[in-house]
């Protein structure tokens, strides 16, 4: 009669089974969700900065497009205005790059580091089910040994 014992085991393992089951796809799902959300911030921060760039650019772009003629007498004024603005869209350009990379870093890395937690949970919630099917495959074989043994023998 441990049969009974074993058979209350059994569906006591199948429910902790399913329930490991649903939380290894959970996890599966917010490590693709991790993935997804960084691809989005990344997508967002990255047309922030080509926007500042753009706008970067076309202050030094218009003074480049006014270029007067060379013999003019404006041409040294122009000079001494675009060699400003060219240096000024570069110190721009390096500051804007440096902050978007820092920022797209730092989102990288936070992501990175729960992506890392939830792969090690994951790999627990894993090695428990590994260790339960094994159970419940043990509990199974039990109960029928047990069945098997408690048969009466009619002959």
């Amino acid at each position: 009669m441990s049969w009974v014992t074993l058979t209350l085991r059994k569906l006591t393992l199948r429910a902790e089974i399913n329930s490991l089951e649903l939380r290894d796809i959970q996890m599966s799902r917010q490590i693709r969700s991790i993935q997804r959300n960084l691809s989005y911030e990344q997508s967002v921060f990255n047309n922030s900065k080509k926007h500042e760039l753009a706008d970067a650019k076309s202050s030094y772009l218009e003074i480049r497009d006014n270029r007067p003629e060379t013999d003019s007498e404006e041409y040294a004024d122009w000079q001494l205005d675009y060699s400003a603005a060219r240096e000024d869209y570069e110190a721009q350009k390096q500051d804007i790059n440096d902050y978007y990379d820092d920022i797209l870093s730092e989102l990288e890395e936070a992501a990175t580091d729960e992506e890392t937690r939830m792969q090690e949970e994951q790999t627990t919630v894993e090695a428990q089910l590994e260790a339960m099917r094994g159970e419940l495959e043990t509990v199974n074989e039990q109960i029928s040994s047990d069945i098997e043994s408690s048969k009466l023998n009619l002959k």
